[in-house]
């Protein structure tokens, strides 16, 4: 790792196991010290990093100094999609008003319900579960599986797709993550033209919707318009993309974050006893434990960033889970509270994304952690946790892929 000389020196290795398993150390030491980083040992040019809340918003929200062109992860590959620019971006952020309009979220909770409660049929006379593989990461990999059309029986391989399209982010070859990518785009590709074929030989004057075509968001998509013309599948699958992995694997993590936290630090069975906390353990879990460490934009230019010129056209990361934590910023940041203003946090937390950046599938995550949150606590009022977790295979993401606990199973509670 090197720094230009007018740095601050900070051996910052975001890929180090030890970064890896607690990054938290590491970001306070790049807010006091070095708040413009530069990891040089990815790639041919590195990239650099930027720790604290305000250089973090700017960089997300300022759009004449920073471009999302050329991805959100730390290689050079032009998206598209909601990744894109405005004003590509505004015509995909339209595209998702359509076809995952918020009204939509309220009434998916009876299924969602549904689904949580039949994972918990499947193991709860057990007595312990991995709570990521039994419950957090088939929970919203199946709600979105089901939004999206794809077929239950695919669910498991699409979330190793999910997964590998994710792990390939800590390579600096493309082709890592350009594997799982063409997997994915494989899919939805053969079934687009499926679709096509079914809705060429409906019968005209026939809403196609619910009868010749399911009604989900492949479906949607598929019949939305732009500029007069339906949209081509080059400019489909950047989003069915993003909508497949930003629909599980975020939201794994977050269920599984907030569990982990509740049990270590004490505070889950005074949660599950009173609904009124539900809302604020969720927003402080994201605060606390964001799913997404942090995206990236590329440089329009060369920028100046706390007397540190970042050149033109360099990958540039803002972390949110050192936002988070910024003590300009919160009070008491690196302590997990439940008495903090719930709107405060919902206004300032950064883990959902900043500005354009801003996740579209936020309610639904939200709706699914809180159903996560009450049926657990309901089935399993004395949940604990039975060992060690280990953390997600990414270094721009975060959470636990393992997370062992157990209960004192019903027959055993009853007795």
């Amino acid at each position: 790792m090197t720094t230009p000389p007018s740095e601050p020196t900070v051996d910052y290795q975001p890929l180090a196991p030890e970064t890896l398993a607690d990054p938290f150390r590491a970001h306070a030491e790049l807010r006091e010290r070095c708040p413009v980083a530069h990891y040089a040992d990815f790639g041919d040019n590195g990239f650099y990093v930027l720790s604290r809340y305000e250089d973090v918003v700017d960089l997300f929200r300022n759009l004449d100094r920073w471009s999302g062109r050329w991805g959100q992860g730390p290689l050079y590959h032009e998206e598209g999609g909601l990744r894109s620019d405005p004003p590509e971006h505004t015509v995909y952020r339209r595209l998702v008003t359509k076809a995952m309009p918020p009204r939509q979220v309220p009434a998916m909770a009876d299924a969602i319900q549904g689904i949580a409660e039949g994972l918990v049929d499947g193991f709860a006379d057990r007595g312990e579960a991995d709570l990521i593989a039994d419950f957090a990461m088939p929970l919203p990999v199946t709600v979105i599986a089901q939004m999206l059309g794809v077929p239950p029986e695919r669910g498991d391989e699409f979330k190793a797709w999910s997964d590998d399209f994710m792990a390939g982010q800590n390579a600096a070859d493309p082709e890592v993550q350009g594997r799982a990518r063409a997997r994915i785009d494989a899919f939805f590709t053969e079934e687009l033209g499926r679709r096509r074929e079914l809705l060429a030989g409906a019968a005209e004057g026939v809403d196609p919707v619910g009868t010749v075509l399911p009604d989900d968001i492949l479906t949607s998509v598929m019949l939305a318009e732009r500029d007069g013309r339906p949209f081509t599948d080059e400019e489909l699958l950047p989003f069915l993309l993003l909508v497949l992995v930003g629909g599980n694997e975020t939201t794994t993590s977050l269920i599984g974050s907030l569990v982990r936290r509740l049990l270590e630090l004490g505070l889950w069975r005074k949660v599950i006893a009173d609904d009124s906390l539900w809302d604020v353990a969720i927003e402080e879990s994201l605060r606390y434990d964001p799913p997404v460490q942090g995206l990236f934009r590329t440089a329009r230019g060369p920028q100046c960033v706390h007397d540190v010129t970042i050149p033109n056209e360099s990958k540039v990361q803002g972390l949110y889970v050192s936002a988070n934590r910024d003590p300009q910023v919160w009070e008491d940041p690196d302590t997990f509270r439940l008495d903090r203003d719930l709107n405060d946090l919902r206004a300032r937390h950064t883990s959902f994304g900043i500005g354009i950046t801003f996740c579209p599938g936020a309610p639904l995550a939200r709706r699914e952690a809180k159903i996560a949150l009450e049926v657990l606590g309901r089935r399993l009022p004395n949940l604990r946790l039975a060992g060690p977790d280990r953390r997600v295979d990414s270094f721009m993401m975060w959470g636990p892929a393992a997370l062992p606990v157990a209960w004192d199973p019903p027959s055993q509670t009853e007795g």
